[in-house]
């Protein structure tokens, strides 16, 4: 038997005929320059986006997190020699302290005698004598 002829088919056989003469391998120069652009731009992406995110993330706490206030600094500023003994306290009785000649009256206690003054000489330096 003999095949009739099929136009469909020969136009596939010189479709086939025309690749297979002008295919040949890319210089290996070439392919090589195609993968270093591939691989920068892989690169510039991936930098980009970690300065993205980096810049994201600092923002971010930047807002979330609390701010602290400023140092408290003391009332007074600490004096640079030694600390004076503390002074001792008055027992609540009244009675003076050893050593002490005058006392004064604990806190919220009321007094029945006035306060000693000391007398000043009479002006004019005049002075009496007792006999």
């Amino acid at each position: 038997m003999t095949e009739h002829h099929d136009p469909l088919r020969s136009l596939f056989q010189q479709t086939a005929d025309f690749g297979r003469a002008r295919a040949d391998a890319a210089p290996a120069a070439h392919i090589t320059e195609r993968g270093k652009r591939s691989h920068r731009r892989r690169v510039a992406v991936a930098a980009v986006g970690t300065c993205l995110v980096l810049a994201g993330g600092s923002a971010a706490a930047a807002v979330l997190l609390p701010q602290r206030p400023a140092p408290v600094v003391p009332a007074t500023s600490p004096s640079p020699s030694t600390p004076a003994p503390p002074v001792p306290r008055p027992p609540a009785s009244g009675m003076p302290t050893p050593g002490r000649t005058a006392t004064s009256p604990p806190t919220g206690a009321t007094s029945t005698r006035p306060p000693v003054t000391p007398t000043q000489p009479p002006a004019g330096g005049a002075t009496t004598s007792l006999p």
